[in-house]
């Protein structure tokens, strides 16, 4: 229990810098964004590079997807079936699923596995699952978006946007190039290989930095439906992900990593998207505010349940 508050410990610290350098001026306004640029374009792009292109892909590869990706489209269809019975408008099913799948896998999954499991295998995992299951959570949230901001325009049209954006998607092309040298078993030349490892090395302490930036002075309105909604991802997310896993028999440090993945907080770019597309803003925010801080305490809770395990 004392390893993983220390995580959790580690984590709040990070964030709590990234705060009190807004707090006292040492950032800017918008100097957050400087921060995500930098973890965007180049330190998590380089670790998702390398860990998918060294990956080796076998049927153990499959059930891990499949052990991460059947709870999303379980509860995607359940929310679906429940709103279909009860009569709600379209709007509702598009805050519970962007709520639900769009995960900050990379920016706050990965720091949290490799501060609280550790080891090499691990975040080898967290970043498996990031290649994985992160595609799949852009893409459905984008098109959701898109067709939420094009209302009345065909279909056709609002999904050929959809496709654009992710095509310069710099983490969408790290993982499409990494997956693929991973599948063809190209070895990258170890000059390459140490250039992403400096970089992706840098991915976790200023994730969190930019993520304890960015909470600063936001909005404080909707909390009700806020918690509500985030314990979608912090609580049955990740207890559905927990049943496939067991139900797949997954070894026990891929079903952790999993449950964790799937129990992180609602993405830091939804703000930036809800603003982009004028959806529901405030509420937005207050869920990332919400969510990020509840999944230090619900992580924690999942990594002690599960640790008797490892």
């Amino acid at each position: 229990m004392v390893e993983v508050l220390g995580a959790a410990g580690v984590i709040l610290v990070l964030i709590g810098l990234g705060y009190f350098a807004r707090r006292q001026g040492l950032l800017r306004p918008g100097d957050e964004r400087v921060l995500n640029a930098v973890v965007y374009y180049f330190a998590l792009p380089a670790l998702l590079l390398l860990e998918l292109a060294q990956a080796a892909y076998t049927g153990d590869t499959l059930r891990f997807l499949a052990a991460g990706g059947f709870p999303l489209l379980l509860l995607l269809v359940l929310g679906l079936a429940l709103l279909r019975l009860a009569g709600l408008p379209r709007e509702v099913f598009y805050r519970l699923s962007v709520s639900s799948v769009f995960g900050s896998l990379a920016f706050f999954g990965i720091p949290f596995v490799e501060y609280g499991v550790g080891g090499a295998e691990a975040v080898r995992l967290a970043a498996l699952a990031v290649g994985l299951l992160g595609p799949f959570g852009v893409g459905f949230v984008l098109t959701l978006l898109e067709l939420h901001g094009n209302r009345g325009q065909p279909l056709p049209r609002a999904l050929a946007r959809t496709l654009g954006r992710l095509a310069r998607n710099p983490l969408i092309g790290a993982i499409l190039m990494g997956l693929t040298l991973g599948l063809i078993g190209v070895r990258l030349p170890r000059f390459f290989a140490q250039v992403l490892r400096y970089l992706g090395s840098a991915t976790a302490p200023l994730a969190l930095l930019a993520l304890g930036a960015f909470l600063y002075g936001r909005p404080r309105r909707a909390l009700g439906s806020a918690l509500g909604l985030s314990l979608l991802r912090l609580a049955v997310l990740p207890a559905l992900t927990l049943l496939f896993a067991r139900l797949l028999g997954l070894p026990p440090l891929e079903t952790t990593v999993l449950v964790l993945m799937n129990g992180t907080p609602l993405a830091v770019n939804m703000l930036v998207l809800s603003q982009r597309y004028g959806f529901y803003v405030e509420e937005m925010a207050s869920l990332t505010l919400v969510s990020s801080l509840g999944a230090l305490v619900s992580l924690s809770l999942w990594r002690f349940v599960l640790g008797a395990r490892l």
